[in-house]
């Protein structure tokens, strides 16, 4: 059975890489002592590329290989880096961009940890106290013969729902343990498979596009520097991102100075780039100037997810214990003292 390779791991790997390639040492070696030295899916993943290597392939064809495991977002960017002889800084660029989103996941983790212990417990004191205090109250309204109230009439028919399929919300939070736990997979630098749904947190989504606008304009400035042309430099730097909609604005916005069609033709399309980004595109900078620009471009948009991310870590731990656990208590007590005080006034109790 092949093990799971986390986001974690890939760091790792990724670190030791880079270290190995600014200090000048063969690869393969310094893959294989890290083989030895660790566990899991990082030994088998180094152990399988320095076996590679040593085979001959290169390091590009070595991490194909890994496709089932390796998100194609790092296969590209290692391939992109290569062909523009900056690898190291390729590497440093996917390492602090998975950094960040580990740190994000940690805090979200503990953001929705009390909450979600809040809702565990609510909802079983909800099944075992409220569930026969309401057919407690039911008894009461028949010995009195009142009219059910439609507030007690819901409430019933909840708790007995509860009552005969109590073991299904259950599963549905032993599902949502399970989940998250398979959500910190390589697969999350590019919010795939299990990974997908974070996209779906607030603000997450965004500062994801912020740092793959980042690594996007980081990649062509290395490919600019290396004197790719840019058509050729805007596809390999986008099948990098990983993102659908970024690699086809790219391959669109290649297709379109292939054809030579002035910037200014292109109206308020932008091709889906974002403002900036298509404008430092679109200027006909050449060269180191270019190159600049794109760096200039990078910085704001790694600082603006930086500082989007740095203010999500402060405002959803808050933001979730108010509204997950506030509206469980909120909840909760109407459950409780609705029907309680209801009865009081059917009995005449002021």
């Amino acid at each position: 059975m092949t093990a799971t390779f986390s986001i974690e791991q890939l760091i790792a790997l990724n670190d030791e890489i880079g270290s190995l390639v600014r200090g000048g040492v063969p690869i393969e070696l310094g893959l294989s002592e890290l083989g030895g030295d660790s566990s899991g899916a990082l030994q088998e993943i180094s152990q399988a590329l320095a076996g590679r290597m040593e085979a001959g392939a290169t390091l590009s064809e070595a991490l194909q290989a890994e496709d089932r495991r390796l998100p194609v977002t790092y296969r590209t960017v290692v391939a992109a880096g290569i062909r523009a002889g900056r690898l190291p800084a390729a590497l440093e660029a996917i390492s602090n961009y998975a950094r960040e989103l580990v740190d994000l996941r940690r805090r979200i983790t503990l953001a929705l940890l009390y909450p979600f212990i809040v809702l565990v417990l609510a909802y079983l004191l909800f099944g075992v106290f409220v569930v026969q205090m309401v057919r407690r109250m039911r008894e009461t309204y028949e010995i009195f013969r009142f009219p059910l109230h439609w507030s007690l009439e819901m409430l019933s028919s909840v708790t007995e729902w509860i009552s005969q399929w109590w073991w299904v919300p259950l599963l549905g939070f032993v599902a949502i343990v399970v989940w998250w736990m398979t959500t910190g997979g390589a697969r999350m630098l590019t919010f795939s498979g299990a990974a997908r749904p974070l996209i779906l947190v607030p603000y997450v989504g965004r500062i994801s596009r912020y740092f793959q606008y980042a690594n996007f304009a980081d990649l062509l400035a290395l490919m600019v520097e290396q004197q790719v042309p840019l058509p050729e430099g805007l596809r390999l730097t986008a099948e990098a991102t990983g993102d659908a909609r970024l690699r086809r604005s790219g391959i669109r916005l290649a297709e379109s100075i292939e054809r030579g069609e002035p910037a200014g033709g292109h109206g308020d399309r932008r091709f889906g780039l974002p403002p900036f980004l298509y404008w430092v595109l679109t200027c006909e900078p050449t060269g180191k100037g270019l190159s600049k620009l794109l760096r200039h471009a990078a910085s704001i948009y790694r600082r603006q997810g930086v500082n989007l991310s740095h203010w999500l870590k402060i405002v959803f731990p808050l933001v979730s214990a108010v509204v997950i656990g506030g509206g469980v208590t909120v909840l909760y007590a109407l459950s409780l003292f609705g029907p309680m005080a209801q009865l009081w006034n059917d009995l005449g109790i002021d």
